[in-house]
């Protein structure tokens, strides 16, 4: 498979300062065959408000009214995913542009 499907786990509790660069580091990247899979995880600030200034059609958006930890958040977002690989960010990260290609050519 030369461009396999990457999935982006994206926890988010109350970052709304930071999501939005964040996020856009992410669909930036020089590597494009990715989901993004934001898991809230029972936040209660605007950070999703900051994630729909950005329209993307590979972001998908997980709501969980209650904060249930980011493991479990986690491995919600895991058994959402369709990646055969899996990336980890988090709310506040800002990625090179070309981090996910650097990992999968490795």
């Amino acid at each position: 498979m030369k461009n396999p499907l990457v999935s982006v786990l994206l926890p988010v509790y109350n970052s709304e300062l930071y999501i939005y660069d964040a996020l856009i580091s992410i669909t930036k990247q020089t590597y494009q065959n990715l989901e993004i899979l934001i898991i809230l995880n029972g936040t209660s600030d605007s950070s999703l408000l900051e994630i729909n200034k950005i329209k993307d059609f590979r972001i998908k958006v997980i709501n969980i009214k209650e904060s249930i930890g980011l493991i479990k958040a986690l491995n919600i977002g895991l058994s959402e995913s369709k990646g055969k690989y899996i990336v980890r960010m988090d709310a506040d990260d800002i990625s090179y542009q070309n981090r996910i290609e650097k990992q999968i050519e490795y």
